[in-house]
């Protein structure tokens, strides 16, 4: 999905704002792409660098409990312990 690629893009290039619109765009209209749960932890990631740690760790815990065997949860286990 083209719109989770953009999302990293945005996210590389420091524009957080529109990185999470890019990973909101893909999981509204791709629910059952596999590119879902990376999404999700792009969409973390970009939160936190805004400053946004409490949303952040919102959709971290979002990610493990839809996609509790992913990769990507994998990734945000690790995180949420680093949070606390």
């Amino acid at each position: 999905a083209a719109a989770y690629w953009i999302g990293n893009a945005r996210y590389a290039m420091r524009d957080y704002q529109l990185a999470v619109e890019a990973q909101k765009q893909l999981i509204g209209k791709y629910p059952d792409s596999n590119k879902v749960p990376d999404a999700y932890l792009n969409m973390a990631s970009s939160l936190y660098e805004m400053g946004d740690s409490k949303t952040s760790k919102a959709t971290l815990e979002n990610l493990l409990a839809k996609y509790p065997n992913s990769d990507a949860a994998k990734k945000a286990k690790q995180r949420l312990a680093n949070l606390k």
